[in-house]
């Protein structure tokens, strides 16, 4: 009973993990691709409004500077005013404790997989539909988030944009002139509406295509099982 109960508590903490690797793994990948960045520049007329400076050699200072943790000074390009650099920081210190929760929700997720299989008695068929359970609610939660997010993005994306800066960093921090500060020049918001639909696929697919397969196998192979593993009577 007590093994029963844990081994319940262990597949719902794994299913809460999963969303967390997805947009983690989303937000890394996309946050740091320089070619997205490249393509991004040329579409909103970047290198035009930029003409006079190697924008490419700038943005990937700035996305080294952005990537690499215990330098937490501001960056040394003459590009930017004081100000500019300190919302960098900012910047930096937040996708450093956002990545910082994706690999601890991926270790933690592996380690809570090899407790399970220990709570579960290491019984092979028991712990392959564990896990595809775990799976498919866990891809309904990353799929759920990211239609909402989708959704609200595609509404008004400047709400959604504003709110997150609110949310995250001290007003008056994020606000800049674009006639005499030249990081919303570089990073026009549109940038980052096209970044956010980029990582909110990166999401969709790999969810949607774990979902299909793990419904797929409990259906055409655990059909005895199916209902009972769907409902979520727990075996062991």
């Amino acid at each position: 009973m007590r093994n029963k109960s844990l081994s319940l508590a262990v597949s719902i903490a794994m299913i809460l993990l999963v969303p967390a690797i997805f947009y983690g793994y989303a937000l890394n990948s996309t946050a740091f691709d320089r070619e997205f960045y490249k393509k991004e520049f040329l579409q909103y007329g970047v290198y035009n409004d930029l003409q006079d400076y190697d924008v490419d050699s700038i943005n990937n200072e700035v996305l080294n500077y952005l990537k690499m943790p215990g330098n937490n000074e501001l960056m040394g390009t003459d590009f930017f005013d004081k100000r500019e650099k300190a919302h960098l920081l900012d910047v930096k210190i937040l996708i450093h404790r956002t990545l910082k929760i994706y690999f601890i929700s991926l270790a933690l997720f592996l380690i809570l997989a090899a407790s399970l299989a220990f709570l579960l008695g290491f019984a092979p068929k028991i712990i392959f539909q564990r896990f595809l359970l775990i799976l498919l609610f866990g891809c309904t939660l990353s799929l759920s988030a990211a239609f909402l997010l989708f959704a609200v993005s595609k509404t008004d994306f400047d709400f959604a944009f504003g709110l997150l800066h609110k949310t995250f960093f001290s007003a008056g921090t994020y606000t800049f002139n674009p006639e005499s500060e030249k990081i919303v020049v570089l990073y026009p918001e549109s940038l980052f509406s096209d970044a956010f639909a980029k990582i909110i696929l990166k999401v969709i697919f790999p969810s949607a295509a774990i979902f299909l397969a793990s419904l797929a196998v409990m259906f055409c192979f655990l059909k005895e099982n199916f209902l009972e593993i769907f409902t979520g009577k727990f075996r062991r």
